[in-house]
Formats: C-alpha cells, sequence, structure tokens
C-alpha cells in the first residue's frame, strides 16, 4: 500500500514513541483529556453505549493510543454494566499498551486489557465483539482498507462499528506553520495531510458515508463534530505537540537543517512566538472531526 511523504516518519515514530520523544506519556494522556477523550465519548454515544446502556458488551478498541475510548466508557456506562463486559484496548506500538496496562491499573478500568494488535491483520477472532471503535486511526494506518475489513470481519451478526476520522487539518498545525514563518531562517513545512494511506478520502463525509453502505452496514451515520481544546500557555502547547512537531521537521526539513537548529531551538522559537502571540494567556484550538457508525447486518 502505498504512502504520502512522511507516512514512514510517522509510523516509526509512534511505533517507538517512549525513544522519540520527550515526556511522551504525558503528553498522550493530556491529549486523551483534551482532544481524543471528548471525540471518543462523542463517538461512543453515538454508537448507543451510555448512561442508558443495560446490556453487556463486548469491545474491541483498535488503535487505541493511550486508552481514550476504554476512559470515555468508564465515565459513561454505569457500573454494573462494565462489571459484565469486556473491553479490549489494541494498537501496534508496544510502549503505548504499556501505558494503557499502567492507565488500566491505576485507573480501575473494570474488565479492560491491552495487548499489541495490528490493525491490518489483527489475529482476532471472527465474529467475536458487540461493538468495534477505532478513535483517530484508520486515516493513518497504512493500509486502511485492510484494517475496516479486519474490524468487520471480528463484528458480531447485528454488532456495531463507530470510528472517527479528522475533517479538517488538526489545529495544532496552524500554529506551528505561522511559528515557523517567523523564524529567523527558512523553515519549510508540508502541510499536515488528513490521512497518510492513499486509500480512500476518510475527512470527507460522502466518501466514509458511501464506504459503510457499500460493505452492507445499516443504520449507517455519519456526523461533523467540532469543538475546542483549551492550551493553558506556550510551554504547555509546546510540550504536548512536541511530537508533531518532530514529526513536521523530520518529514519537511533536509538533515542539514535538522543538525543546523536542533530540537531545543525549535522548541524555544515556537514558545516565543506563542508567547506573544497570545499575550502568555491560555486559548482554545478548533478540532473538526468526522463521527462514523453503522451496524452490521444481524443473521
Amino acid at each position: 500500500m502505498a504512502l504520502i511523504p512522511g507516512a514512514k516518519v510517522l509510523q516509526t515514530f509512534f511505533k517507538n514513541i517512549d525513544k522519540a520523544a520527550r515526556n511522551w506519556e504525558e503528553s498522550l494522556v493530556d491529549h486523551v483529556r483534551r482532544v481524543s477523550g471528548p471525540l471518543a465519548a462523542r463517538m461512543l454515544v453515538q454508537m448507543g453505549l451510555d448512561t442508558k446502556t443495560t446490556a453487556p458488551f463486548g469491545l474491541f478498541d483498535n488503535a487505541c493510543g493511550a486508552g481514550a475510548v476504554a476512559a470515555a466508557l468508564d465515565g459513561l456506562v454505569q457500573p454494573e454494566v462494565l462489571r459484565l463486559s469486556h473491553v479490549l484496548c489494541g494498537d501496534f506500538s508496544e510502549p503505548v499498551i504499556g501505558l494503557v496496562k499502567k492507565r488500566i491499573t491505576s485507573e480501575g478500568w473494570v474488565n479492560t486489557e491491552a495487548k499489541v494488535v495490528d490493525a491490518q491483520t489483527n489475529g482476532l477472532a471472527s465474529g467475536n465483539f458487540t461493538h468495534v471503535t477505532t478513535n483517530i486511526g484508520f486515516h493513518v494506518v497504512p493500509d486502511s482498507k485492510a484494517a475496516l475489513d479486519e474490524t468487520l470481519r471480528v463484528l458480531k451478526p447485528g454488532g456495531v462499528l463507530g470510528f472517527t476520522t479528522w475533517h479538517k487539518t488538526p489545529g495544532w498545525a496552524s500554529e506551528v506553520e505561522a511559528a515557523f514563518k517567523a523564524f529567523p531562517f527558512p523553515a519549510p513545512m508540508l502541510t499536515p495531510p488528513l490521512q497518510t494511506t492513499t486509500w480512500g478520502d476518510w475527512g470527507d463525509v460522502n466518501w466514509v458515508r458511501q464506504t459503510l453502505v457499500d460493505r452492507g452496514l445499516e443504520e449507517v451515520q455519519v456526523e461533523v463534530f467540532e469543538y475546542q481544546s483549551r492550551v493553558d500557555s506556550a510551554d504547555h502547547f509546546v510540550t504536548s505537540t512536541s511530537m508533531m512537531i518532530d514529526w513536521v521537521t523530520n518529514s519537511s526539513w533536509s538533515e542539514e537543517l535538522r543538525k543546523e537548529h536542533g530540537k531545543e531551538e525549535v522548541y524555544g522559537l515556537i514558545k516565543d512566538f506563542l508567547e506573544k502571540r497570545y499575550d502568555g494567556k491560555p486559548w482554545d484550538i478548533s478540532w473538526s472531526a468526522l463521527v462514523a457508525t453503522g451496524r452490521v447486518p444481524s443473521d
């Protein structure tokens, strides 16, 4: 499966995130709380998993990241239902799964387990889950067609699929781009794409809807969800987005330019720019995502 420029850099980065990013655990958990968590909650409600849920379920969270879906379930579904249910968190990154295991223990997520899973060939039993989620994932899986096929394969008849993808370029990118333009040296920046796989158009409402209908899903619903997250300070922005800043420089800058202007210099210049831009005050970043759900036909 062909990838767009920078895709391999991103895949390698997340697979070895413990070696590639500073304070990566804190950054990922903070991102869950502010960005991916609210989106996961919106998806789960659209899937019919909320405070009104009474039937136990088996859910596979595909490309789980730091556990946004599991955390949202813990806050949405009644404890007595969770005690009779089962949640599997899967991700291709071993360090990230290690973080999720820590959160399962420290935050007391009941009947939740985590293991390394490749979304493209997950190795799970067919027809085993009532619900499968992929929160901000399909558009960055190298072979997203295979990942969608695998997702549908493991759903039980009548099972519910739910996923989210970015509808517009994430808000952090415009801040970094503006900062780069103010650098005292030429700092090129490839605009981060909405997807890093060439299959499909994951940010397009009509393409997503038609793709699910063509796969035979029923009750297909694709909504645009727009929201904001608070940035506490310029330092908070740099800390929380350092992983993506590194991806941008690794994808857009020559090796010579990266050697000449190291990470700490880049972080410092972005921080100084944002301090001035927002007068040292907090500000909000806007996000726009698609929330898609559908039901596999019953036997």
